[in-house]
């Protein structure tokens, strides 16, 4: 019982926003490429870009996508350094861009910040 007579009532649970749901999303797509998930991660960030078009998420798929394609590109310009032995120095310095791209976009989404350029290759 409350004051002034007035029963206690427990607080209704309110059902997450879209807001909320978009955020979620984004950080379960940033761990799944932090974990080496990328093909599970870029098939989620395809499906629900369109979503979240018109939110500050939605810059966060594109920005997924672009970080697998590009991780893509580093790939084969190592296979095709292999002739001449400098597939490892691409395959880490590929490594290293993509742990910290990653690394950043998962705190901007756990933060609910957008990423600032989605479409560049920098952070």
């Amino acid at each position: 019982m409350s004051f002034a007579g007035t029963p206690a009532t427990a607080p209704t649970p309110t059902a997450p926003s879209q807001g909320d749901k978009a955020r979620l999303w984004s950080i379960v797509v940033h761990l799944l490429y932090l974990v080496g998930a990328f093909p599970l991660g870029l098939v989620m960030a395809y499906i629900k870009r369109p979503d979240f078009a018109g939110t500050i998420y939605e810059g966060h798929m594109t920005f997924a996508i672009r970080t697998f394609w590009i991780c893509a590109l580093f790939t084969f310009c190592a296979l095709a350094l292999r002739v001449v032995g400098m597939e490892f120095i691409t395959l880490f310095i590929g490594s290293i861009w993509a742990v910290v791209r990653v690394v950043v976009a998962l705190t901007r989404a756990i933060d609910a910040k957008p990423i600032l350029n989605p479409q560049g290759w920098v952070i």
